[in-house]
């Protein structure tokens, strides 16, 4: 592997074959279909897994043209990334785009083309402008109403139950809300929508038969482009709220942000997803395509494929799996890391507030002892503010403090890389995905653990799917997740052979629980030290003085 695989790609190896590059789903997406290899996204292959699976099309162009091989890196993102894809999700905000983009105050799709259309002087032209005066600009109006209707009931019944994140089981089909005009409103909606949408799509077929090609191609692909949302919207609130019997579904609502708007106190998301992934990827991906390549730190946990495998669909017979290798690192970590484990520090399940002033105090020590450049990661943005505003005065005023939250993702790792002494606390984006090398990360903290919430909608029902097994959910699904986030965690530390640093987890239940030896066999070989605070903060100040590493006198 070259050392830097974009100059790799555009210095000569691939000259001589055509490349297309996509990061994002787009309406105008469009990828070469003559290229030769196609760099994607995980959401943007997800998203062609969802058109074919959705049209049946395992021949032709969907969102990417056909492919026949497979390189899928960081493939342990693979069943949550499909989850989103294969499933739906429509929020208020997104919604109100869609209904804006035809109409707001005058301005929009709809007035555009009415505005053209009274220009021209044919029996087409003239349908079409009756169709978008009379039927199609009430027809947002009503729209809007009636989806304001559904998201305030829902926002009121979030409210009620007190919390922000609620799941629909099969028992919302008997609550009181559908009583409560629920049920009348969502008709009305659909009703609406569907009206919307059959109307733009005529527009649509109208203007494909008198449009000039260029501009035909332009205004065409809006209006389909509409189609497409409004279509989306229809499946949406019909698969959350109101699924066909059958379905094994996993649906929630919650809330997306504080501020009010269109008429709702917060705005709201909804969504629902397939419970069981694995069959779906087996037979819309892996049987599918001649050849699969999966990589990644973390699909191994424990090291073996296992779980891997039975979370994707690679457990299912015929076996497809033809190698599976773990292959060595190319890190001396015991020389390069040192991995402190205190067991004196308060359990930030029962004492939150004890816990937090562990990890404060650990930064300040620490931060002191390698002159600053740490990363202190979180398993929750509640946790992160709450030992933000401990550190803040004496911390911050030392070195610079970048708090996520605070700042743009990637301004604040540029910061960090050329301070090169600060101090950075962030959550779950920084975990992975984040390459810090040489001496401005010296320090690694881990604040906790980093189990999924269980009562996280996802989560629950694949818990409950588990235990109708007779399986334990913990042991196959919490702890073999939370061994590989760890991995991902720690591995931000050495990233090349010349790196050397701290990892601190400020969580003893890995080695006072039964279940921490298998969080431990996953982690890379670093020298150890487990004990006192006391005594794994000596440990860390010897190595930072062995490598040079440390305050300036």
């Amino acid at each position: 592997m070259p050392p830097n695989i974009d100059e790799y790609i555009f210095a000569g190896f691939l000259r001589r074959k055509p490349v297309a590059l996509a990061k994002a789903v787009t309406s105008d997406l469009l990828v070469p279909a003559e290229a030769d290899i196609v760099v994607v996204n995980h959401h943007l292959l997800a998203a062609d897994l969802a058109v074919r699976r959705a049209q049946e099309n395992w021949q032709e162009a969907a969102v990417l043209p056909p492919y026949r091989r497979l390189i899928l890196d960081e493939g342990h993102h693979l069943e949550d990334v499909a989850a989103h894809h294969l499933g739906t999700q429509i929020t208020s905000r997104g919604v109100g785009r869609v209904l804006s983009r035809l109409e707001r105050n005058g301005k929009g799709l709809i007035p555009t083309l009415l505005l053209e259309l009274g220009s021209r002087d044919d029996l087409l032209s003239d349908a079409s402008a009756e169709l978008l005066r009379t039927s199609l600009l009430p027809a947002v109006a009503d729209a809007r109403t009636h989806v304001e209707r559904v998201f305030k009931l829902l926002a009121d019944w979030l409210v009620g139950g007190g919390q922000s994140v609620r799941r629909l089981e099969d028992s919302f089909a008997g609550d009181a809300i559908w009583e409560q005009g629920l049920g009348v409103a969502l008709d009305e909606l659909v009703v609406a929508l569907g009206k919307l949408r059959d109307g733009v799509e005529t527009v649509a077929d109208r203007m494909e038969l008198t449009e000039e090609p260029d501009r035909r191609s332009q205004i065409v692909g809006e209006l389909r482009g509409v189609v497409r949302r409004l279509e989306s919207a229809l499946d949406g609130f019909q698969l959350a709220l109101r699924p066909q019997p059958g379905l094994e579904l996993v649906r929630w609502i919650e809330r997306r942000g504080e501020r009010p708007g269109g008429g709702l106190p917060f705005p709201l998301a909804l969504a629902a997803v397939p419970l069981d992934l694995a069959t779906v990827l087996r037979e819309t991906l892996f049987d599918r395509v001649e050849t699969v390549i999966m990589t990644s730190a973390t699909l191994a946990a424990g090291g073996e494929f296992t779980f891997l495998r039975e979370r994707v669909g690679l457990d299912l017979e015929p076996d497809p799996v033809k190698y599976a290798e773990v292959l060595p690192s190319p890190f001396a970590y015991q020389e390069q890391c040192v991995f402190g484990v205190p067991i004196d520090t308060p359990d930030p399940r029962t004492d939150e507030v004890g816990h937090d002033r562990a990890v404060a105090q650990a930064i300040q020590q620490l931060a002191f002892a390698s002159d600053g450049g740490l990363f202190v990661l979180f398993t929750s943005h509640a946790a992160l503010r709450r030992v933000a505003n401990l550190v803040r005065e004496t911390v911050g005023r030392r070195w610079p403090l970048l708090v996520q939250g605070e700042g743009q993702r990637d301004h604040l790792l540029r910061r960090f890389r050329e301070a090169g002494s600060a101090i950075l606390l962030g959550t779950d984006s920084f975990w992975e995905g984040v390459d810090v090398p040489g001496r401005p990360l010296r320090v690694l903290l881990l604040a906790k653990l980093p189990f999924k919430v269980p009562s996280e909608p996802v989560t629950a029902a694949r818990l409950e799917a588990l235990q109708a097994k007779g399986v334990d959910g913990f042991r196959h699904y919490l702890l073999p997740l939370a061994a590989l986030k760890l991995k991902q965690g720690f591995g931000r530390l050495i990233r090349t052979r010349s790196d050397v640093g701290v990892v601190m987890l400020m969580d003893h239940r890995v080695v006072k629980r039964n279940y921490g030896e298998m969080l431990l066999a996953t982690l890379p070989p670093a020298e150890r030290v487990i004990g006192p605070w006391e005594a794994v903060r000596e440990a860390a100040e010897e190595f930072f003085a062995r490598h040079g590493i440390g305050a300036p006198a």
